[in-house]
């Protein structure tokens, strides 16, 4: 009798009316604090592994830089932007205050202010406000209490409190369903809340959706919160069209989460998605995904630096060994070395090894592939095999979920909650430039005509459509990077040469690519990026926002650090290089494949940098890969000759 009950029980939640349903917000602190004996704490994650009764997932906090408060404002919100577009960047100070039965937050209006600054329509508290009845809060003497901020309404209050015993929280909040539909409870640390989520797992009623989130750290790191939930139906993986990742999901998933499962409408400044059930329920592989995830950023810079210090130590040894000729081959292999870099950081993030070993992974196999290309396929045609087969290599895995993208040292990280699947900014501007590349080794010899201008627009439209769908890659400004870059490399190849008309359909063509990207996202049903935030924009305003939270965060991204002396020499090297085109060019003997590939690939720089919110990084990092394709140019076997005889 009391098996059926219990095979009941979450069939009998799934058909409760939304009138009866009731949500518990349960935020799980994780105790930093080192143990006598030096044994290492389980995590937030292993410990609700042990409920397997739980869902399981990870939450992405925040966008951008990290900041405890930030996570719990955005999950009242149930929107954010980038912490870069705040003024004040800084999060206030927020403080909790009991009042009998009641309790709000001193510094709330400074919170709501700086929500106001940001280019976009984020309310804090919205979630509390939207709640018929208002919300509740059950939480534990002695603590700040922050973790009650998802049941704040937009004043800053919260209706209805219980703040006592860190061994009752779990009754007490039970309690409060019985007169709030939606309640948040901040559980005890270490071994009282594993007991407390065990009551409130034993204890839940039919037609509660109960969910336990790992409470946000002080820390400064991104984070990614582990998530169990019960009442979505079998226990599984989560997700949300947030992220279309299998196991993740966005901090700002839960509003929209707890108001469906209510039965209330989710209102339209609420940019979240509700979570979904998907997948398999498999802790190991999620915090195998995290441990990843947490180590990529670290190495990005590093795997670049030891690509360079091969390349230079390859061209002091060659050169030794054979003078020019060596030299020259030198060049070749390096600039080999970093057009097949992208393909050898999926077989790196496939393996996972560790950080060591990765760096010389990734110097030996680039290398190794570069001396195998240069060996046969000669030059000028050597690009043709790294570009293509990475562009191939990348529109494959879009395909697949942007499985091996996601764990590559340049692939997005979700823990910096921008961007959870696709590509990153750094893949934007430099995967046009690989195809353009690409096209001119195949195409080498070929002179300007139709079937020419047709084959680079043909495959721009191909890479544009896997990058900016929101089933694949969700990037809407690399649409606009690659369909710039295509339409000046189209323009160049055409048999008439650069006319008025021409150029006045290469200015369409970022305009028209939209157009073609709302069209493909409707009719696949992506709810992409794109679609939510545009296509379904509300409000007069709202576009506007869109675009003034782009130029203010790409402005923001020239002035940090070392931004804009890399921004002045990328300008500066390309405004040599156009100057200089014939003389540096001069291998090549003006082939028109090779000057539409090399016009489209700094266009899609230049055109990338003024449409994305990262701006000048998209033009420092194609400016690098067109270089690097120029060393490849200058690297002619048959200069070396020339070197002898002078």
């Amino acid at each position: 009798m009391v098996a059926a009950a219990c095979a009941l029980a979450p069939a009998a939640a799934r058909a409760a009316a939304p009138s009866e349903r009731t949500v518990l917000l349960a935020f799980l602190p994780f105790d930093t604090r080192p143990t006598n004996d030096g044994i290492k704490k389980p995590s937030i994650l292993d410990r609700l592994d042990f409920h397997p009764e739980l869902s399981l997932g990870l939450v992405g906090a925040t966008q951008g830089g990290y900041d405890q408060t930030q996570a719990l404002l955005d999950m009242s919100a149930g929107t954010r932007v980038s912490s870069a577009a705040y003024k004040p960047k800084k999060v206030p100070t927020l403080t909790f205050y009991r009042q009998d039965d009641m309790a709000l937050f001193q510094g709330w209006l400074d919170a709501r202010a700086r929500a106001d600054s940001a280019p976009a329509d984020i309310v804090p508290g919205l979630l509390g406000e939207t709640i018929t009845g208002g919300a509740a809060y059950a939480g534990v003497t002695g603590r700040s209490q922050l973790e009650s901020m998802p049941a704040v309404n937009e004043a800053g209050r919260v209706g209805l409190v219980s703040i006592g015993k860190a061994d009752d929280v779990a009754r007490r909040a039970q309690k409060l369903l019985e007169q709030r539909r939606f309640v948040v409870a901040g559980l005890p640390t270490n071994e009282p809340g594993d007991t407390a989520v065990e009551d409130l797992i034993r204890h839940r009623k039919p037609g509660e959706l109960l969910m336990v989130v790992e409470t946000p750290l002080p820390a400064r790191a991104p984070q990614l919160l582990p998530i169990g939930i019960l009442g979505l139906g079998e226990p599984s993986g989560l997700t949300s069209d947030s992220t279309n990742l299998d196991g993740i999901v966005a901090g700002i998933d839960i509003g929209p989460t707890v108001l469906k499962w209510l039965g209330l409408k989710v209102p339209d400044d609420m940019k979240g998605q509700p979570i979904l059930q998907e997948g398999p329920r498999d802790s190991a592989a999620l915090q195998s995904f995290s441990d990843r995830l947490r180590v990529v950023n670290g190495r990005r810079f590093p795997a670049l630096e030891t690509v360079l210090a091969a390349w230079l130590l390859l061209v002091l040894l060659l050169g030794l060994v054979a003078d020019r000729r060596g030299t020259r081959a030198a060049m070749r292999l390096g600039s080999l070395a970093v057009m097949w870099l992208l393909s050898v950081l999926l077989i790196t993030a496939a393996l996972h090894p560790g950080r060591g070993l990765e760096l010389i992974l990734i110097a030996v196999l680039s290398f190794g592939l570069a001396a195998l290309t240069d060996r046969f396929v000669p030059w000028p045609r050597g690009p043709l095999l790294p570009c293509l087969v990475t562009v191939a290599f990348y529109i494959v895995d879009l395909a697949r979920g942007s499985d091996l993208i996601i764990r590559s040292l340049l692939g997005p990280n979700p823990r910096f909650g921008s961007r959870y699947y696709g590509i990153g900014n750094e893949l934007e501007s430099s995967l046009p430039v690989l195809l353009f590349v690409g096209l001119a080794a195949l195409l080498y010899g070929r002179t300007r005509s139709r079937a020419g201008a047709a084959i680079f627009a043909g495959a721009g439209l191909v890479l544009g459509a896997a990058i900016g769908s929101g089933r694949l890659g969700a990037d809407v400004g690399g649409v606009i990077t690659v369909g710039g870059g295509a339409a000046v490399a189209t323009l160049f190849m055409l048999p008439g040469g650069v006319t008025r008309r021409a150029v006045v359909v290469a200015c369409l063509v970022p305009i028209l690519a939209l157009v073609g990207l709302a069209g493909l996202d409707l009719a696949t049903g992506g709810n992409g990026h794109f679609t939510r935030t545009v296509l379904h924009a509300h409000g007069d305003s709202a576009l506007l926002d869109i675009v003034q939270r782009r130029y203010e965060l790409a402005f923001n991204a020239l002035k940090r650090g070392l931004m804009p002396f890399a921004t002045a020499i990328a300008a500066l090297t390309l405004a040599y290089g156009i100057k200089y085109r014939r003389r540096i060019y001069a291998p090549l003997a003006d082939s028109d494949v090779w000057r539409a590939a090399l016009a489209g690939s700094v266009a899609a720089g230049i055109v990338g940098s003024l449409s994305n919110d990262s701006g000048p990084l998209l033009l420092v990092i194609s400016t690098f890969a067109v270089v690097a394709t120029t060393v490849y140019i200058r690297g002619d076997p048959r200069l070396a000759q020339v070197d002898r005889l002078d």
